[in-house]
């Protein structure tokens, strides 16, 4: 979507989404950086010390991360699928798949743009991260697939279109379009230069019209972080119309998007008006 509209606000430099502050969240422990490190969790499980002692025989964690998953329509928090595999002083692996639980920090910067909430990992194999793309397009942080391990909400189906993005699965992604404005190699070319996306998401409004190809839409803010550091975002509403070529039975129809206004970082307050507002 972002590839397909007129550029947006940007704010130069330092900015950091919620991917990259676990990179450099691993960073630091791998540097044994650990004070830093333990900054970034809100309200803590453990205290600083039996966080320093949990890594006592780990010699390196290696990370491998999918994108921001939005916990609940017009919230700012959400969660970010991970793969973790440690290796022990010994040459010995261990690999967990699970999610950070984040929330975004409109008066902080930095690292300090997004806190950690809380996590949920299991043990699993090591060979997992031989194929950590499509493991953590599985991994759904909020139970949000059906029974049958589809997305089948509008809002869900929205969600899921941006970790295809933020994966670089942009086949899938673009899959995704019902009637796609642009070619695939466009489409493609218009991501090159993001680093990741977040999206956040107010509730589905339906236009109760049979049989059109938009169904309804969905008021979105969405924040693209550049790969020089620089920050576009945009606020708006997504439109959503059935597609049976998606599991699911869900796709995108149209995006109708504005750049947002802000000095360095959008506030709360500005995302919240803007997925509480009307699209029709």
């Amino acid at each position: 979507v972002l590839a397909a509209i007129a550029p947006g606000r940007v704010s130069a430099g330092g900015n950091i989404g919620p991917r990259n502050m676990l990179i450099q969240y691993y960073s630091l422990i791998n540097s044994r950086q650990y004070s830093l490190a333990y900054q970034q969790w809100v309200n803590p499980v453990q205290t600083y010390q039996d966080f320093v002692n949990g890594y006592a025989t780990t010699a390196s964690v290696s990370t491998y991360f999918g994108g921001f998953q939005p916990e609940i329509a017009g919230g700012i928090t959400g969660a970010v699928p991970a793969i973790l595999v440690g290796v022990d002083i010994y040459g010995q692996p261990t690999a967990y798949s699970g999610c950070y639980f984040l929330r975004y920090n409109d008066t902080s910067s930095g690292l300090g743009l997004w806190s950690i909430t809380g996590a949920n990992f299991a043990q699993t194999q090591v060979a997992v991260a031989t194929a950590s793309q499509e493991i953590l397009k599985g991994i759904d942080c909020y139970n949000h697939h059906n029974i049958y391990g589809v997305y089948d909400t509008p809002e869900y189906t929205l969600s899921n279109y941006y970790q295809l993005v933020n994966l670089a699965d942009y086949a899938s992604a673009y899959a995704h379009w019902i009637r796609p404005s642009q070619t695939y190699q466009q489409f493609v070319t218009g991501w090159a230069d993001t680093s990741e996306t977040v999206l956040f998401y107010g509730s589905y409004q339906s236009v109760n019209r049979v049989g059109a190809a938009e169904t309804g839409r969905i008021p979105v803010v969405l924040f693209g972080y550049h790969n020089d550091g620089s920050l576009v975002g945009y606020q708006g509403c997504i439109g959503i119309g059935f597609n049976a070529n998606v599991p699911g039975g869900w796709g995108l129809a149209a995006a109708y998007l504005r750049p947002m206004v802000f000095t360095t970082t959008p506030d709360d307050w500005t995302i919240s008006q803007a997925l509480s507002a009307r699209c029709y």
